[in-house]
């Protein structure tokens, strides 16, 4: 089977599978905005935007490592499991063990406990780590949707009863530790591995290498994205950031549902590409699929910001939805960077990526921080000001540093960043005529409108049409 296919076969069971978990993702925010108070989340985000910093360093990047290597050991495969398997551990240790400072740093009663809970989070997924990295290495996709979906489905099917009965945020901490369970039983259940014992003989370094220098990238990446959380938390208290959270949440789905699982099937492929002509004719390809989903995807959901927060999250909630829209806009250039992120890791070129990265995201983190003083507009605003920054700079200092040329990339970007935002303003537009309608018929009318407007540029613009041929005939690819 050639790369093309299996990628085209990878996309179509992992996006499959992604909405499932969408499915699944929007009916826990949903149900669970309507029970759990802006408190709970409040708390629950807080604490998570610390201690998830634990998940980044317990995967060391490794397994990142074990799937863009070009080949790969058994020795090597064991010890990686067992060096995962230890750095989960003593971050469970040492999480336990902090959970008092918790406390004392957000000046809020109770955090202690949810940390000391969610600490045995941290050995579970090292347990999981390696299994997850070698169905992925092995594009077993199938495997790897099922057990993500599991995972999901059997969380919510605990958690909202928990809700109900009033547990309030130990209800979300139970639907993290059940996640991360079942994601480990399951994936040891389907691989069917059984590491053997370390070893002093296996060659570890270049391994080691790749992966401290994407844990690096990922820990300055995932700061500069909980930044927000912790900021807003210190200043404003946790219902601020409950409040934050839930716009942050619905925003970071669009990615979810199709940057990162396509990241999956990207990396593997495009590490073993060795043609340059071909490498970048996957890129733009690639960048096309994504500029005119996902910032299509942004701009309708800015647009409709509102209603939007109405009907998901109902009433309570009115404060997240100029929230959302900032974010929104921000998201359309956090979308734009992943191609760049894929380009990193297939090239083996993580130094310069944490290079950048430290650059760019420090920037995130000064905007957010200074945006926070202001409250969650402001932290919205900040987070969407480094989004732009990243982008800027990984598109025309970083990625030239290793040879690629970007010229292709931004051109096959510039047309749908037009297209969307023309088509923003027009739908926003609209919505002033759909005011005293009910959210859901607001919604549809307005994604008429979207669909009209894109409709009508096509007819009248080559190159908008050929972009959109190309994006039906990958899609032609994936469902065949």
């Amino acid at each position: 089977m050639g790369l093309g296919t299996t990628a085209a076969r990878g996309s179509a069971i992992t996006l499959g599978g992604q909405w499932v978990k969408f499915l699944i993702q929007f009916t826990s925010i949903a149900v669970l905005a309507r029970v759990l108070s802006p408190d709970d989340f409040g708390k629950m985000a807080m604490v998570m935007a610390v201690v998830g910093a634990a998940t980044v360093i317990g995967d060391f990047g490794l397994s990142l490592a074990s799937v863009q290597a070009s080949e790969i050991s058994e020795s090597q495969r064991s010890n990686l499991f067992w060096i995962n398997t230890a750095i989960g551990l003593l971050l469970t240790l040492l999480v336990f063990a902090a959970a008092p400072l918790f406390d004392r740093f957000y000046d809020v009663d109770g955090l202690s406990d949810i940390v000391r809970a969610v600490s045995v989070i941290f050995v579970l997924n090292g347990l999981t780590v390696q299994l997850r990295a070698d169905l992925t290495r092995n594009l077993k996709f199938v495997k790897l949707t099922v057990t993500e979906i599991a995972a999901q489905g059997i969380a919510l099917a605990v958690t909202i009863p928990l809700a109900l009965l009033h547990y309030g945020v130990w209800s979300l901490v139970a639907q993290q530790i059940i996640v991360s369970t079942v994601l480990l039983g399951s994936s040891a259940l389907l691989l069917r591995w059984i590491p053997n014992r370390p070893t002093r003989n296996a060659d570890m370094r270049s391994l080691l290498s790749f992966g401290t220098n994407t844990m690096l990238t990922q820990l300055v990446t995932y700061s500069s994205a909980n930044a927000d959380s912790v900021a807003l938390g210190k200043l404003h208290g946790s219902t601020e950031v409950g409040v934050y959270d839930r716009a942050y949440q619905l925003f970071k789905i669009p990615i979810a549902q199709l940057a990162t699982p396509m990241t999956r099937v990207a990396l593997p492929v495009l590490s073993r590409i060795a043609d340059p002509a071909v490498y970048m004719a996957y890129l733009v390809r690639a960048q096309t699929v994504l500029c005119y989903v996902m910032l299509g995807a942004f701009a309708y959901a800015a647009a409709v910001a509102y209603p939007l927060m109405d009907l998901v999250l109902g009433s309570g909630w009115d404060a997240a939805a100029p929230i959302f829209r900032i974010l929104a806009v921000g998201g359309a250039f956090q979308a734009l960077s992943y191609i760049y992120y894929w380009v990193f890791l297939s090239t083996g070129r993580v130094d310069v990526h944490l290079r950048y990265s430290l650059v760019g995201r420090g920037l995130m983190i000064v905007a957010v921080c200074v945006g926070a003083i202001f409250g969650s507009l402001g932290t919205a605003i900040g987070s969407s000001v480094g989004f732009v920054a990243v982008w800027l700079i990984y598109s025309f200092v970083a990625i030239p540093r290793i040879g690629i040329g970007t010229g292709p990339l931004v051109r096959s970007a510039v047309r749908p960043m037009m297209l969307f935002g023309a088509m923003f303003g027009v739908a926003s537009l609209s919505l002033t005529l759909f005011q005293q309608v009910p959210s859901f018929v607001a919604l549809a009318l307005a994604g008429m409108v979207c669909v009209a407007f894109v409709g009508v540029v096509a007819l009248t613009s080559k190159s908008v049409r050929s972009d959109l041929n190309a994006l039906v005939d990958t899609c032609r690819k994936v469902v065949g």
